[in-house]
């Protein structure tokens, strides 16, 4: 049986985060948490998952990127 609701060493074994990173995103409330007797802290495993893989990137051709570079240098003129 896979377990759902994770203590904070749980949780930090889980996302490779130090419990003082924790911490702060709990006291910041960057991150959902739970405190059901106020001291013990507890996260679901999804919400964890979703704060992990807030703010997608998309990946670029490198072909863009060195189009983009020499229109860069193009535009702006190379200057020694």
């Amino acid at each position: 049986m896979e377990k759902n609701i994770l203590n904070l060493k749980e949780a930090c074994h889980y996302t490779g985060f130090s419990k003082s990173h924790l911490y702060k995103l709990t006291h910041y409330r960057k991150i959902i948490h739970y405190k059901p007797n106020g001291k013990n802290i507890f996260f679901k495993k999804s919400d964890l998952e979703a704060y992990m893989l807030r703010g997608k990137r998309e990946a670029k051709p490198v072909l863009d990127m060195e189009e983009k570079a020499a229109n860069y240098i193009l535009d702006k003129g190379f200057e020694e």
